[in-house]
């Protein structure tokens, strides 16, 4: 991976962080499994999630606003102990009220972050007059967070051989903390020192400068609009690649060294395409998009756990090449005053659908199988090409 000497300078600090705080998600990979281990169907842990969605819609806006008006470490911060702390606390209910409040306040806690962390982060390089180095930051910090999963996924494979998954929980929990201690050393953008209290007058103005950017500007609505149809299958994945191994007969522990195994491919590969990507951010996103969907689709046919488990990682580098330039082309087209409050509108939007697939598809794949919905929803990538096909560079 190589380093401009400014971007090391500027962003080392993040990259670190990222990367603790990839080595922390050891439940990552058995999630959905350590739900079911409380008794819970697939359509009740879709409703888990699901909450999470719609508490996003709810306080996307509100939260976008407080960052760009008190700061937007501040409010990433706040989000990232939130969430953490309501994962923690997981370990010690089996009561599905309990569960359902706690991801309520890991949904809370992931709006504070949403708009806030990246706004954040491209401030602060826009105050060094080097926010041409934005791509590069959303491609290191997925490849980093990835380069921490193949340590969590070895260890956490390991250790789920023979552990109770709520000690994955008590480690998330350890590297959590030093991914924030890390993160806090991070500057404030200079712009955001002074902090003024705002007002209701305050809230529905920036609100309404959000939606009317977007409504706007060709450019975001298109790529929200791809990301909203995209997130079916993302959210697919998410609800339905662990059952899937457990339809197939993968053994527990495999699933830590299968994710282990795609965080090296999707550490590597972004970051030897990055030069592309920016140089033709268009293509890249058509191309990847359309080899996305036949991986999806593809699973619907796969019967052998490894060739599933190839399928899956080769569509989850195809995200891992799309979202770092759809990304980079919002921060672009975004403007300084309101660039958090529009990433909350395009979280929130996000968060429709995801609240959709959760609670519809976990209700189906109970009825026809996990594996059979999963790979249906490969389709939905399709009019999320033809988006990115009328974007205009």
């Amino acid at each position: 991976m190589e380093f401009h000497s400014e971007e090391f300078t500027l962003l080392w600090k993040v990259y670190l962080a990222e990367l603790l705080r990839g080595i922390g998600a050891f439940i990552v990979p058995f999630l959905v499994i350590f739900l079911q281990g409380k008794s819970l169907s697939l359509a009740q842990i879709g409703i888990l999630l699901g909450t999470v969605s719609l508490t996003n819609f709810f306080f996307e806006i509100p939260t976008g606003v407080i960052a760009d008006r008190y700061g937007r470490k501040f409010s990433a911060l706040l989000g990232f102990i939130v969430s953490y702390i309501s994962f923690f606390l997981m370990i010690f209910t089996h009561s599905y009220a309990l569960l359902i409040l706690l991801f309520f306040l890991h949904g809370v806690g992931f709006t504070f972050t949403s708009g806030a962390y990246d706004g954040w982060i491209y401030e602060y390089l826009k105050s060094h007059k080097k926010e041409k180095y934005m791509q590069n930051f959303y491609s290191r910090k997925l490849s980093f967070s990835y380069l921490g999963l193949i340590l969590s996924g070895l260890i956490g494979g390991y250790l789920a051989s023979f552990l109770d998954l709520s000690w994955l929980l008590v480690l998330d929990t350890v590297f959590g903390i030093f991914f924030l201690y890390i993160l806090l050393q991070v500057p404030d953008p200079p712009c955001l020192k002074e902090k003024e209290s705002i007002r209701f007058t305050h809230f529905f103005e920036t609100t309404k400068a959000g939606f009317t950017l977007i409504r706007n500007n060709r450019n975001l609505l298109l790529l929200i609009l791809a990301s909203m149809f995209f997130t079916f299958a993302v959210g697919a994945k998410e609800l339905l690649s662990q059952p899937s191994y457990v339809e197939l007969g993968t053994p527990l522990s495999y699933l830590g060294y299968i994710a282990a195994i795609s965080g090296c491919i999707i550490f590597i590969l972004p970051n030897v395409l990055l030069k592309w990507s920016k140089k033709y951010p268009k293509r890249i996103m058509i191309l990847f998009s359309f080899f996305e969907m036949l991986f999806v689709c593809s699973l619907l046919f796969v019967t052998n756990y490894l060739l599933f488990a190839l399928l899956l990682t080769l569509s989850l580098l195809c995200g891992a090449v799309i979202a770092p330039t759809s990304d980079t082309l919002f921060q672009h087209n975004s403007k300084t005053e309101v660039r958090a409050t529009a990433m909350s509108i395009y979280n929130m939007l996000l968060s429709i659908v995801y609240f959709i697939v959760f609670s519809s598809f976990g209700f189906l794949a109970d009825m026809f199988g996990a594996q059979v919905v999963l790979g249906f929803s490969g389709l939905f990538i399709l009019p999320s090409i033809v988006c990115y096909c009328l974007i205009k560079e």
